[in-house]
């Protein structure tokens, strides 16, 4: 509570002189380049624009199906409608595909998109403005009657514009590989212990097709549905649509392989609909003698477990060593008419294996089944191991179809159904959630709320539904003109990891891109412990998920968010302890970390992560299209929708690096929010909307998380309506008695959707508790966006309140003319201190940042974890010795980190 009025003289004063300083400083805001340590940066900005140097994220793979990834340009630096080209470590020229991904405020590109096939295999490579190299074999897209055709010279591919078989035929060499691809879903009306669940099926029904890239290096198509169920006689006829989904296929120059990725929305009841089986189901010609056909799964560890349809070894009788080796090795066996005479004989009585089965039914274990016929029993025990990599293939020595999930056991249960292989016809089902598993079951976990007090579960009026999470599936299809031999079976599966071209850390830090941060800096024993810190967090994470398990169709990218060392276990079914959900910028810190670092581990921790928030966290349609939901025991459960879980911000990243055409989807489905918040406002259960105010909001961190949406839109499209929207805000914001030191209700304002304006609900009240109000990466939202929207007052106040929200109250009192607390966290607000400072030239200040920091615990030494085992636990763990180790202070103390080196490096310890 305030003890005087603020609106007084002093206030009014003191707000001038910071709304001065900042009209001081230079363009975007900034301090001058001698003034600054970003000055080096600034210097290496312009060598980036020369070109930029690129490497294989893990090293030079032995294969790949095709690459896409970005680069950032520095501001001013490369006209829209530049060209590119990319020449490998030989100097060789390589055909690479270019497009815009973002673009600076003066229209020049920011972001740049990027793909390649599978024929780039160099070491590095080099990219820069110029005229890109053609082809040997382009591949183009075209529209043709009600399909869409895509050729490279390699492989031809039909695509439906609308019915239930999306993939009409896959060829190569004018023999069809496969045909019918068809998306397919199995549902039953009750979880596995209902007596006589019904069973149906349905088919995934295109409705729209779109070509979003026609090549010539790569061409995308884009097919949209939904889910309807077969009938007897016609397939997906049902009047019931559901699941929307989303479905792209691409194709590269000269690749013999396609990826197709799949997306569903989940909008299904979860009382009644329980999801048996998902998948994509191909039908594959079977034209070789069952002898000569093969079926190869890859294993672990570039293991391939290989068997043909009719085997010839392991007989009584021996048909010859040239029979046996060849079957083996997969190449077509000599004339029977060489077999010896025996086998020659009674080859025919031999049983011929038509089924096949590999099942990933946990993280730990899969299987391989088979049996002749549906009216014969399993054999399932043909083949056992731990973690499949997700490549099969069913065919014979004339070719036959290669296919690939990523992330197979991963994202279990899996599974990969071949049937009657030893017919004309095969049939093939890629199964995203495998039938062999028990239904998948999207109902809460109780039936009753738990409260903030105990259980940190925010259960409001039965909110924690899963309506409207959704779930991707990669997949990649091979055309193959033989049966591939066992070490290309494992060299096939490696490309299921997604070797990743990306630059170097100081190609990133150069060009000003996501805000400020700071590359890694051990110059002293302190330093070196800050980074031992951030590096100790991602080694102990790493470790955590493969330890505690962290995997499943639903679950995997996610971390949990506070430990119970009673139990020895992370607080798994403790309402909000339990999963993260990204809470306080998990995601953000691990991508901060890479773009510093370049480190592989990190890498693949962000992307998971982020590919999980932008699915299972984020809601896609229903009530609350556009929010996320909050931390909880299942990923939906909490009653907490929040715009700060679906912000755009936090997913620029991997949209940005990888190029990555969903993320990209998913970073506008909070622009849905101007409808959702005029329902369901953040402050629902504490504060009504007064007359004539549509809605209201909180400025951190709804409007934050707004912005960031805006922002990001406005950068993709150069549609300036959205830079509008914030300029809007910020004049309205700047007009506050309290400015971004809005207290009530932790910052309530009025909103309107409408117009994007920003108004004072004049509730009087404490001024400055802000709590969490910027910690969900706020402070890099707005000072990115104060670097790209000049507004100088409300720069002013964004100075202003970085500038007291952790001084000491005689400063507070001396500059508004009364005192209050703000309660800021001292880790949390520590980078906000520090960059004040910077703003205003007050090393003294920049110099808080980092005692606030230290002096709340941040950047301690990494503990090292403590090994439990015997009858204290289930199964050996590693856990931290601390009781309270949680992943909000982990996640905090790294993004201050790296922010506070950033803006305060002549400060740091």
């Amino acid at each position: 509570m305030s003890e005087a009025s603020p609106l007084n003289r002093r206030t009014f004063l003191s707000g001038a002189s910071i709304a001065a300083t900042a009209l001081a400083l230079g363009p975007g805001g900034r301090a001058s380049a001698a003034d600054t340590p970003r000055s080096a940066s600034a210097a290496s900005s312009s060598d980036a624009a020369q070109g930029v140097d690129l490497h294989w994220l893990d090293g030079r793979p032995a294969a790949t199906t095709g690459t896409a990834w970005g680069v950032p340009w520095p501001q001013g630096k490369v006209a829209a409608d530049t060209r590119f080209a990319l020449q490998d470590d030989d100097n060789d020229q390589v055909p690479v595909q270019s497009w815009p991904l973002a673009y600076w405020p003066d229209g020049t590109l920011k972001w740049t998109g990027h793909a390649v096939s599978s024929t780039a295999l160099a070491d590095g490579c080099h990219l820069a403005p110029g005229t890109p190299a053609a082809p040997k074999q382009p591949v183009t897209a075209k529209r043709s009657g009600d399909e869409i055709r895509l050729a490279n010279g390699v492989v031809d591919i039909r695509i439906a514009r609308g019915g239930p078989v999306a993939i009409r035929s896959i060829a190569r060499g004018g023999r069809a590989t496969a045909h019918d691809g068809r998306l397919i879903l199995m549902l039953q009306d009750g979880p596995e212990d209902t007596a006589n669940p019904r069973h149906t099926a349905w088919s995934g029904v295109v409705e729209e097709a779109e070509i979003e890239q026609s090549g010539p290096v790569r061409a995308v198509v884009r097919l949209t549905g939904r889910y309807r169920k077969d009938s007897s006689s016609r397939h997906g006829s049902g009047s019931r649509a559901i699941l929307p989904w989303t479905l792209r296929v691409y194709l590269g120059a000269g690749d013999e392989s396609l990826r197709v990725m799949h997306q569903f929305v989940w909008d299904g009841k979860a009382s009644s609909d329980f999801i048996r089986g998902l998948g994509l189901q191909l039908s594959v010609p079977m034209s070789d003698q069952p002898y000569n056909r093969h079926i190869r799964f890859a294993g672990p560890d570039k293991g391939v477990w290989s068997e043909a349809v009719l085997g010839l070894t392991g007989l009584r009788r021996d048909p010859g060593e040239a029979v046996r080796s060849a079957q083996i090795a997969g190449t077509e066996t000599p004339p029977v008419s060489e077999w010896a005479s025996t086998v020659q004989a009674g080859w025919k009585d031999l049983p011929q294996w038509g089924d096949f089965s590999l099942v990933q039914h946990s993280a730990t274990q899969c299987a391989v089944w088979k049996r002749t016929s549906r009216k014969a029993a399993w054999l399932k025990h043909a083949g056992f191991a731990d973690r499949a990599p997700g490549f099969g293939y069913v065919g014979g020595v004339s070719g036959g179809l290669g296919f690939g999930l990523r992330d197979f056991w991963q994202q279990f249960p899996r599974a990969f159904d071949i049937r009657d292989a030893a017919k004309d016809t095969a049939t093939v089902t890629l199964w995203s959630w495998s039938p062999h598993a028990e239904p998948m079951d999207l109902r809460a976990y109780d039936e009753a709320s738990h409260g903030l007090d105990l259980a940190y579960e925010d259960d409001r009026y039965g909110f924690g539904m899963s309506t409207g999470m959704a779930r991707s599936t990669d997949m990649q299809l091979w055309a193959l003109d033989s049966t591939p031999s066992r070490d290309d079976v494992a060299t096939l599966a490696t490309t299921l990891a997604r070797p990743q071209l990306v630059a170097d850390p100081k190609t990133y830090h150069g060009v000003d891109v996501f805000g400020r941060w700071s590359l890694p800096d051990r110059s002293t024993p302190a330093r070196k412990q800050l980074e031992d810190s951030i590096a100790g967090s991602v080694e102990f994470y790493t470790e955590q998920v493969k330890q505690r398990q962290w995997y499943g169709f639903w679950d995997y990218g996610d971390i949990m968010h506070t430990y119970d060392s009673d139990r020895h276990t992370w607080r798994y079914d403790v309402g909000g302890f339990a999963w993260d959900n990204a809470e306080l910028g998990s995601d953000a810190a691990l991508w901060y970390q890479f773009l510093r670092t370049g480190d592989p581990q990190t890498f693949h921790l962000a992307r998971a992560m982020t590919r999980h928030v932008t699915e299972t966290d984020t809601i896609h349609t229903g009530p609350f299209a556009g929010l996320g939901s909050r931390h909880d025991v299942q990923h939906f459960a909490d009653g907490g929708k929040e715009p700060r879980v679906s912000e755009a911000y936090t997913k620029r990243f991997m949209y940005y690096l990888t190029a990555d055409e969903f993320v990209g989807d998913a970073m506008r489905v909070p622009l849905k929010l101007d409808s959702t918040l005029l329902k369901y406002p953040p402050l629902r259960d504490y504060l009504d909307a007064p007359a004539g105010v549509p809605t209201v909001i909180r400025l951190g961190p709804d409007w934050y998380a707004l912005v960031s949406n805006w922002l990001t839109e406005w950068e993709r499209t150069g549609d300036n309506k959205w830079r509008d929207r914030i300029v809007t805000g910020m004049r309205d914001i700047a007009k506050l008695p309290a400015g971004l030191f809005t207290g009530q209700q932790g910052g309530a304002v009025g909103y309107d959707p409408a117009t994007g304006h920003i108004s004072d609900l004049k509730l009087g009240g404490d001024w400055g508790k802000v709590n969490l109000s910027m910690v969900f990466c706020g402070e890099q939202i707005m000072w990115e966006t104060t670097d790209l929207i000049d507004v100088p007052e409300f720069r002013a106040k964004l100075v202003e309140f970085c500038r007291y929200v952790q001084a000491p109250a005689s400063e507070i009192t001396d500059h508004f003319g009364f005192k209050f607390s703000t309660g800021a966290p001292g880790v949390f607000y520590s980078r906000m201190t520090a960059w004040a400072g910077e703003q205003t030239k007050e090393p003294a200040v920049q110099q808080r940042g980092w005692d606030t920091f230290r002096n709340d615990g941040g950047g301690k030494a990494w503990p090292d974890p403590v090994h439990v085992d015997g009858s204290a636990v289930f199964s050996k763990v590693d856990e931290l010795p601390q009781a309270d180790f949680g992943t909000n202070g982990v996640a905090q103390n790294i993004l201050a980190t790296i922010a506070l080196l950033a803006v305060a490096p002549d400060q740091a310890p």
